[in-house]
């Protein structure tokens, strides 16, 4: 109401002006910002902020603001902290981009707000094409196979993001099938931490063949079969290292017992796209050409003896020489295994050998299943690369 009373005399002061006087520049200041314009409505401000009225300099720079002022909207910023959203929001309004990408931000961690409706009002400005694509609420016709992503919390909607960014990131655009997310808010969702600091939830009412993930609120991450349990403190390039179990890679770090064991022996489902075992470093010419013609990604190696260096007497010495094409390199998968040797088909460090890298070569795009493989013994196993560390060590 005082406000009201103040701009009618303000007003009413400027009506009576006489034609034949010559209006003063606080009477054309007034005109102008009882008229909209944005420069006169901050100068009102700051003569109010210089007469110590803060309540009147805090009206006049909010006007003056939402009719495109930046000065205002500065003045707001540092004069009225306290209201920090409220001044993002009407810089979001005036097409601030920077101002949208942080009340994107917040909304992405407030509880209170739900998917659908972050996605409706920042989804096009924020998410990637590529992450876009992987929603399956909004690409239905495309997608053959729709994985649930399970949350507690709506709080959790950044891991949901992250997740969709990150698999993007190495989503294989020849795959026969697309593969899509869907949001599932579940407050009764309950996880816990187990000794060696993973996490675990509780799966009752959850079903599907096509996997699920579970976004878990503390713990580690892994993946086993059907299952993949991401931590609160999972990064992309965990997700991506997890993901990729399902699409086929195994690890290229040493693996721990016993799932060394298991793997290293061939007890698994199915042949990993990116790792082969043998029994032995040195090979005759025939048990090498046969090597060669089982390796997942023979088609992408001319000639066989690029696989190993001659020993002579038909004898070959398992290991390629160019560390710049694709061929058959030493990993650690295996070396907890005697007797069992693993490779895999480039010399440098992937994110299946130590997540941090954040290497995906385009060689693994071509590789990987389109088919979601939910192998167990490629993928259950404790996330020693998450820390960097050896899990054999």
């Amino acid at each position: 109401m005082k406000t009201l009373c103040i701009l009618l005399g303000v007003a009413l002061g400027v009506t009576l002006i006489s034609k034949d006087s010559q209006p003063t520049s606080t009477q054309l200041r007034w005109a102008a910002a009882l008229n909209g314009d944005a420069n006169a409505q901050f100068e009102v401000g700051e003569v109010y902020q210089q007469q110590q009225r803060v309540s009147a300099a805090l009206i006049w720079w909010q006007r003056a603001a939402q009719n495109g002022s930046k000065k205002a909207l500065e003045r707001l910023q540092s004069k009225f902290p306290q209201h920090s959203k409220r001044w993002l929001n009407i810089a979001a309004e005036q097409g601030d981009e920077h101002a949208t990408a942080q009340l994107a931000e917040l909304a992405l961690n407030d509880p209170t707000i739900s998917w659908p409706d972050w996605y409706s009002r920042f989804g096009q400005s924020e998410l990637s094409s590529g992450a876009s694509a992987l929603i399956a609420s909004k690409n239905a016709p495309s997608c053959t196979k729709v994985v649930p992503v399970v949350a507690r919390s709506n709080a959790s909607k950044a891991r949901y993001v992250a997740l969709l960014e990150a698999i993007s990131g190495i989503q294989s655009e020849s795959s026969a099938g697309q593969v899509c997310f869907a949001w599932q808010h579940r407050p009764k969702q309950h996880c816990s931490v187990t000794d060696s600091q993973q996490a675990v939830c509780d799966e009752i009412g959850l079903t599907g063949d096509t996997g699920k993930i579970l976004l878990a609120q503390a713990g580690r991450s892994y993946t086993r079969p059907n299952t993949m349990v991401l931590g609160q403190s999972a990064t992309p390039e965990v997700i991506r290292h997890e993901w990729a179990h399902w699409l086929g890679f195994a690890d290229e770090y040493a693996m721990r017992m016993p799932y060394a064991r298991n793997f290293c022996m061939g007890r698994y489902a199915q042949q990993p796209v990116n790792i082969v075992v043998t029994e032995k470093p040195i090979m005759s010419s025939s048990e090498l050409q046969a090597l060669w013609r089982r390796l997942p990604w023979s088609s992408h190696i001319s000639d066989w003896r690029k696989l190993a260096r001659p020993l002579g007497e038909d004898q070959w010495q398992l290991g390629s020489s160019s560390a710049d094409a694709v061929g058959l390199y030493a990993a650690q998968t295996c070396a907890a295994v005697p007797g069992r040797y693993a490779w895999k088909p480039l010399a440098q460090e992937t994110l299946m050998e130590r997540h941090q890298s954040g290497v995906w070569p385009d060689l693994y795009n071509l590789l990987q299943q389109p088919a979601l493989l939910h192998d167990g013994e490629l993928s259950q196993h404790q996330n020693g690369a998450q820390k960097g560390e050896k899990p054999n060590e």
